[in-house]
C-alpha cells in the first residue's frame, strides 16, 4: 500500500532441495521494499531463491541483497531476481546484488538477477559477482600473523554475517550464527 514498508531477512541452510518464491507488488506510491537473504549449502544440497518486485507508482524504493556459500563440491545455488519497474513508475530507486562465495572446485551456482525498466526518471542497478575468497584478503589476516584456515574461517562467517546482522534480535541472530560456525566446522572435518 502507499507509504508501506516490506522487508524480509532470510537464512538458509535447508534440506537436499529448498526452493523460495518472493513475490512483491508496490500497491501505491513511495514504498519501500528490502530483501536481504543469506543462503548457505554445506552438503549436496540445492537452494534456490527465485523473487519478482514489481513496481507500478512513483517514488517506490526497492533494495534486494542475496548472498549465498557453496561449500560442498556437489552443492548448488540458483538465484532468479526479477525487478519490474512500469510506466508510471517515475523516481524509482532500485538496486539488486548478488554475491556467491564458491568454497570447492565442482560447486556451482546460477545468477540471473535481471531489470525490467519501463519508466524513464529512475535510479536502477544490479549486478553479480561469483568467487572464490581473494588472495589479498586471506595475505591481509596472514600478514598479522593469523594462519590460512583461521584466515578463511574468519572470511568465509563474515561474508554471510552481513546477512544475519539485520534479523531483529539479538538473540536470534547468536543462535543462526551459532548454527552457521557449526555447519561450516562440520564441513571442514567432513562426514563422521
Amino acid at each position: 500500500e502507499k507509504t508501506s514498508t516490506y522487508e524480509l531477512v532470510e537464512v538458509s541452510t535447508g534440506g537436499k532441495l529448498s526452493r523460495h518464491n518472493v513475490h512483491v507488488q508496490q500497491l501505491g506510491s513511495d514504498t519501500v521494499t528490502e530483501l536481504t537473504t543469506f543462503h548457505l549449502s554445506v552438503g549436496d544440497q540445492t537452494q534456490d531463491l527465485h523473487s519478482r518486485i514489481v513496481l507500478d507508482h512513483p517514488r517506490g524504493y526497492s533494495q534486494q541483497l542475496h548472498k549465498c556459500i557453496v561449500a560442498h563440491s556437489s552443492g548448488q545455488a540458483v538465484f532468479d531476481g526479477n525487478v519490474k519497474v512500469n510506466r508510471y513508475a517515475q523516481q524509482t530507486d532500485a538496486g539488486q546484488l548478488t554475491r556467491s562465495l564458491l568454497l570447492e572446485p565442482r560447486a556451482t551456482v546460477n545468477v540471473k538477477p535481471n531489470l525490467q525498466i519501463i519508466a524513464d526518471d529512475v535510479k536502477c542497478s544490479h549486478g553479480a559477482a561469483i568467487s572464490d575468497l581473494e588472495d589479498s584478503q586471506l595475505f591481509y589476516f596472514q600478514a598479522r600473523g593469523i594462519d590460512l584456515e583461521t584466515a578463511r574461517e574468519a572470511l568465509v562467517f563474515s561474508f554471510g554475517a552481513e546477512v544475519i546482522d539485520k534479523l531483529p534480535h539479538s538473540f536470534v541472530q547468536k543462535q543462526v550464527k551459532d548454527h552457521v560456525k557449526a555447519l561450516l566446522k562440520s564441513r571442514r572435518k567432513g562426514p563422521s
